[in-house]
């Protein structure tokens, strides 16, 4: 069995392996583990760690050694998760990516940009068009203190994409799991901002380059790599070609694992989408956990305690702890 632990209310990310044939595979939410005094033998994955907080992201650590000092196999070390400022910043100084990144206070050089706007945690997508200028970001920075974005959460990154084809973007995205990196389908859209894709925009020569680009795992090395900086075991590397070299924009520990596709105006795109689920399922079968023997005794330390008995605003009414 494999559990994925979430936030509560994104524990839909992964339905379409919970509703599998082909694998055990369960989600289970932060709030309850963190309640639970006993957990099953199985294969146990921290996600969603970029929507837990400081110390919720220091009890789910101490929980993860205590599972794997027990023998579990375990994936996604939450002491050593980077928010999205952290990672962007050590790829960018390890050499992986070309375009580096700011805090709102910092001072940005004026041959980076043009920069745009994101926050440092959470999946808000970008928070402003394209800045040119240093007056432009400060306004920029000004109006989303004015509603209400928190400035240490303001991060400003350099932009580095670039067409396809004349007004058409390309995400590729390629998730780890286990020793794999398994590469999943393109999206393309007619904005920079290329997230879920439009259906039918790519022209079947981008299609049929999608389909040989997930054949062959093209990237498989350097994705490799920058899960080995950002420590990561899994999660899905969203990243652009630029300049004729991958630019990674976030590993994301939660992300949503799609349904197969079962409908396309495409034959090659719904090959694709048949090939990547296929060896996304191979590799999750390779880590699936045995369930047998006696269940998993938990040691509370007293942060965890604290934290549970403490009146919070994630828990309106939580049980006391014996």
């Amino acid at each position: 069995m494999i559990v994925l632990f979430t936030t509560q209310r994104h524990s839909y990310t992964h339905q379409s392996l919970v509703k599998s044939q082909e694998l055990n595979f369960k989600t289970q939410s932060y709030e309850k583990l963190f309640r639970d005094f006993t957990l099953p033998r199985a294969t146990y994955i921290f996600g969603d760690l970029d929507r837990l907080d400081f110390w919720d992201l220091e009890c789910a650590a101490r929980l993860y050694n205590d599972l794997r000092d027990k023998g579990m196999r375990v994936f996604n070390n939450p002491a050593k998760f980077r928010s999205r400022y952290q990672l962007l910043r050590k790829l960018y100084r390890d050499g992986h990516n070309g375009f580096n990144v700011w805090q709102a206070d910092d001072v940005v050089p004026d041959e980076a940009y043009p920069v745009f706007l994101r926050t440092d945690c959470a999946h808000r997508g970008v928070m402003s068009e394209l800045i040119h200028t240093p007056k432009e970001l400060a306004s920029g920075i000004k109006s989303l203190i004015e509603r209400s974005v928190p400035i240490r959460e303001i991060v400003v990154i350099q932009y580095a994409a670039e067409p396809v084809a004349p007004g058409l973007f390309r995400k590729h995205g390629s998730l780890k799991v286990g020793d794999r990196i398994i590469p999943r389908p393109c999206v393309h859209e007619d904005h920079w901002v290329a997230k879920y894709g439009v259906e039918g925009i790519a022209s079947d020569a981008l299609y049929e380059e999608d389909y040989q680009l997930i054949k062959e795992n093209a990237y498989s090395e350097t994705i490799e790599a920058v899960f080995a900086a950002s420590e990561l075991d899994y999660g899905r590397a969203d990243f652009g070609i630029f300049r004729g070299q991958p630019q990674i924009y976030e590993i994301n520990t939660n992300p949503t694992i799609p349904s197969p596709c079962l409908e396309h105006p495409s034959p090659v795109r719904l090959e694709t989408s048949r090939l990547a689920r296929a060896q996304l399922l191979e590799a999750f079968q390779e880590i699936d956990g045995p369930m047998t023997g006696k269940s998993i005794q938990l040691a509370h330390p007293p942060s965890l305690r604290q934290r549970i008995q403490r009146p919070s605003l994630h828990w309106r009414r939580v049980p006391k702890m014996p």
